[in-house]
């Protein structure tokens, strides 16, 4: 269908074969190993949301900073569960916030993971990489793995509707990270750059966005879409129209994704990484992704490992994968391939983990 299943049939995996919507979408460099923890359905990634501290200030962040009662994960909380992951050979780690840079320890706590073996992703606001040490610090833990930052528009009239504080200012940091970066060595294919989509950036200022950072600094593209949780739900007038969603999508495939025979909506994390992936929230819940705040066991009840054995079904999305005649229609899109709708959007929508994503356009325009 790609060409991955030659590939997987010779044991090996030629990224050459892959189609791009897979590449790019499942974020991962190691691309190959990723689909194949997804296909043994095994967790590839270990997200630790390590704080909720944040110096960009989104004001439709998913994250319930307003209201939590712990802002940071304690560093023993993080050894045991890095332990814990390291035993069942799990491969990543995303550090993710807030942003984890903000911590004192996180360069500690990254040097120990990749101790441990692990591939250390970061997923940061950006603003901190305009301190050229910490760039270098994080370029050095991240070998091997990705570092997003975050940037929803070069414009700060837009920027400054979406985001607290001084447009102008975050956005130069932001710019001047990347720089920063590019500078200490890390591919730029190794960079993301992740939007939200909301209707503020809808029409030329999204297609402008993600031409520069895709086309002219030749970093990956993560769209994603609001999602009415947290922040966010002030702020329901920014919920992008299902026109708006499709032409969005559309334009990111032109732009992203040139030739790819596959496609998905605006959530540019694509099955392979969502389907190997969980995440232990600030306050030790263990949870499918880090938008999905529903958790199914805590780590300082249960190891992280036993939490996973008894609900793998519910953190990987079981009911995804070899759909009944019952399953929803992102399971039995023509784009399920690689792709199965957001599954945070399907859980806050409707209630159910493996429901039918009702913001895809695919979706809304079958109705």
């Amino acid at each position: 269908m790609f060409g991955e299943a030659a590939a997987r049939d010779a044991g090996e995996w030629d990224l050459d074969t892959l189609d791009t919507a897979i590449t790019r979408g499942c974020l991962h460099p190691a691309t190959g190993e990723a689909v194949r923890y997804f296909e043994e359905e095994r967790v590839y990634s270990l997200q630790i949301e390590s704080t909720l501290a944040c110096p960009q200030g989104c004001r439709y962040c998913y994250a319930p900073a307003d209201a939590a009662t712990v802002r940071e994960l304690a560093p023993g909380d993080i050894a045991a569960v890095l332990a814990s992951a390291a035993a069942m050979d799990i491969k990543a780690v995303d550090w993710l916030g807030g942003d984890p840079l903000v911590r004192e320890d996180w360069y500690d706590l990254a040097l120990h993971a990749r101790d441990l073996g692990f591939v250390n992703n970061i997923w940061s606001s950006g603003i901190p990489f305009a301190d050229r040490k910490v760039a270098e610090q994080a370029v050095a833990v991240t070998e091997g793995g990705f570092i997003s930052v975050h940037l929803d528009t070069l414009d700060p009239v837009v920027y400054a509707r979406l985001h607290d504080g001084d447009a102008g200012e975050k956005i130069r940091a932001i710019r001047h990270g990347i720089e920063n970066l590019l500078a200490c060595g890390k591919p730029a294919g190794e960079l993301v750059n992740c939007i939200t989509f909301t209707r503020p950036l809808a029409g030329g200022d999204l297609a402008r966005t993600m031409r520069y950072f895709c086309k002219d600094v030749g970093m990956t593209i993560c769209l994603t879409q609001i999602c009415m949780v947290g922040r966010a739900c002030r702020h329901p007038e920014w919920v992008p129209t299902p026109g708006e969603i499709r032409d969005a999508c559309r334009e990111r495939d032109a732009i992203c994704y040139p030739g790819s025979s596959q496609s998905f909506w605006t959530m540019d994390v694509n099955k392979f990484y969502c389907g190997t992936v969980v995440c232990v929230t600030v306050d030790g819940n263990v949870t499918p992704c880090s938008v999905i705040r529903k958790g199914f066991g805590n780590i300082r009840d249960r190891p992280l490992h036993t939490i996973i054995n008894d609900h793998r079904r519910e953190l990987l999305f079981s009911g995804m994968r070899q759909p009944g005649p019952n399953a929803s229609s992102c399971a039995r899109c023509e784009q399920s391939a690689v792709c199965w709708g957001c599954r945070a959007m399907a859980y806050y929508e409707t209630g159910d983990l493996c429901g039918s994503d009702p913001k895809c356009w695919r979706a809304a325009s079958g109705r």
